[in-house]
């Protein structure tokens, strides 16, 4: 996504900011988190609606006559607005029917969190 590579040129703290949110606002979905005890996460550290952006990327191998295509959901939100979930929490993403968990949650270095799901 081009605007990770920005972030990672120009760093956090350089001259060159990026308002997060408004990448958010006009690619994003909104998401409901069930943390494993039972906490919802539905809104942001701003207070409005938690915003990420669904990608559902697949790969394909093949070996001979085996061939294998995997699908890989992930969603990319704002570092800060889901720091307190973690794996085996369940995520409803608006206009997605499937309910997904959370696999694996790891920072990309500029201030997002990208959260690899499973079904």
């Amino acid at each position: 996504m081009w605007f990770h590579a920005s972030a990672a040129v120009f760093g956090e703290n350089s001259m060159f900011t990026e308002n997060k949110k408004q990448f958010l606002n006009d690619f994003g979905r909104k998401l409901k988190f069930t943390l494993p005890e039972g906490t919802v996460i539905d809104k942001g550290q701003d207070g409005e609606d938690l915003l990420g952006i669904y990608d559902k990327t697949y790969t394909d191998a093949t070996l001979g006559y085996l061939a294998t295509k995997n699908s890989k959901p992930r969603l990319t939100c704002i570092e800060e607005d889901v720091a307190s979930v973690v794996k085996g929490s369940t995520v409803e993403i608006e206009g997605v029917s499937t309910k997904y968990k959370v696999f694996d949650t790891s920072d990309d270095g500029t201030g997002f969190a990208i959260i690899e799901l499973s079904k």
